[in-house]
Order: structure tokens, then sequence, then C-alpha cells
């Protein structure tokens, strides 16, 4: 058996760009030393290899989900670039990432022996039966149930403590502050889209759609009881269809493009 020293036909994160050439390559397989990849395979917050791997789909940075949880404890934002993952709920956000962990495991097997023999001592010296990880029951039932071509295929993201439910999709109307600037108007203004999504979401959205410049600014306005509302860029689309639209079937949303 090859040592875990090396890695054979590399497939994580790590950009070709980055492989120097000093590594040898035999017989069509790189081999790389686990130091050199160390970085992807580490949480941010133990500093240990990744177990029970999350990712932050906002920003695609990953930790140990217990390390994850505890610093959700005292901050709602990404322990390495401090952006902020959800206003009130993070969880929305992060999926339980078995490909990245099944890369730590592949590459340092004993990794995950160690892990699961002191769950096993924990659980034996405070009582009670250690129960499966979501990565040893998804291997189980992988070994148990045969693919077939109807079978659908399974991602390896997951919700960690709920399935993800598709939120009910929103019609948007959107309409330019300056109906006669022509080079801002959408050629489809009607849009439907995910009741999950932000405002700072569909900001990005219109800059890609108008070819805007990250240097001018999008402001999103919606119709209030007592006039036009700034909406905020943590704001879901549903959340703002509740508070000023309910009663209409289309939320009518209007933009504003300044200049720097």
């Amino acid at each position: 058996m090859e040592s875990t020293e090396s890695i054979t036909r590399i497939t994580s994160s790590l950009s070709l760009n980055e492989i120097p050439n000093t590594y040898a390559e035999k017989d069509g397989f790189l081999r790389i030393p686990v130091h050199a990849v160390n970085p992807h395979l580490i949480c941010g917050l133990c500093q240990g290899y990744l177990y029970e791997a999350c990712t932050i789909t906002e920003c695609m940075h990953s930790f140990c989900k217990s390390c994850l949880v505890k610093h959700l404890q005292r901050s709602l934002n990404c322990p390495m670039c401090a952006i902020l993952i959800h206003p009130t709920d993070p969880f929305v956000h992060i999926r339980l990432d078995g490909l990245l962990q099944d890369i730590v495991y592949a590459l340092l097997p004993q990794v995950e022996k160690n892990e699961i023999e002191n769950e096993r001592l924990f659980y034996e010296q405070n009582g009670g039966k250690r129960p499966a990880s979501k990565q040893e029951t998804r291997r189980s039932s992988a070994n148990v149930i045969q693919s077939s071509p109807n079978t659908p295929k399974a991602t390896h993201s997951h919700s960690i403590f709920q399935p993800y439910v598709q939120a009910p999709p929103v019609a948007l109307n959107l309409q330019c502050l300056e109906p006669k600037s022509k080079s801002h108007r959408l050629a489809k203004p009607f849009v439907h889209i995910t009741g999950r999504a932000t405002i700072q979401h569909l900001t990005k959205f219109l800059k890609k759609k108008l070819q805007i410049t990250d240097s001018q600014k999008v402001d999103l306005y919606c119709p209030g009881a007592s006039g036009m509302v700034c909406l905020s860029d943590s704001h879901t689309l549903r959340t703002v269809k509740d508070l000023y639209c309910h009663d209409t079937n289309i939320l009518q949303l209007t933009y504003e493009i300044s200049e720097p």
C-alpha cells in the first residue's frame, strides 16, 4: 500500500498552479507530500485535521462541525474571512461536506480511526452507546444500496440540523428609478427567484445583467406605507414580501444606480 505521505490524482481545491514542479509524476500519478495540501485539510479553528467537515456556502471556508457550532454561539461571522453568514440563522448557509471529509480520510486514514476510538472511550466512560456519525451512515448505506440508472445521485452537502427545503419562489418586477436611462433598464424586468435570496444577491444579479462596475452603487427600494423604503442587503426576498407586499402576487422593486 502506498504511504499516506503522498497524494495520487489530486482532485481537491488545490490549483495546478500551486503545485511545484519538483513533485514527481510517475505512471500518470502525481505524488505530493501531505504538508503541501494541509491548508485545505485543517480546521481554521482548532488547527487539527477536519472531523465532520462543514462548509460555509457563502465563502466556502470549512471547519470541524463541533468547532463551528461553538463559534456560532459567539459570532455569526465566518472565523476566517469575517463575512456575515446569515443575520439570524447561520445554519441555513452551512452544509456537511462529505466530499472534503472523504478526501481527509483517504489521505489520512489514521485520523478517522483515532476520532472513532476517542469517541468510543468517551461514551464508555460516561455511559451510553456511541452513535454512528453521518459519514459512517452514508458509507454504510452506499455499501447496502446498489445504485441503478433510475436512482438519483446522492449529494455530499446536507444541512447540519435539518434537510434543505426549497423556499417558495418570489415574483419580482424590477424597474429602474430613472425610466429614461435605457442602459440601466432590464430587457426582462419580471423575474422569479427563490425567497431565500437576499437583497445582496439581487444587487449582484443587477450588476451582472446591466454590466455595472463594482465602483457603482445599487440601491433597491420597495413601496411602504409612508413612501419608498431602502432595503438592507441582509433582507431576504420572502421577508421583504411579507413585510411590505404581502397582499400582492408580484413584489414591486425599484433600483437606483449611483456613480462613485
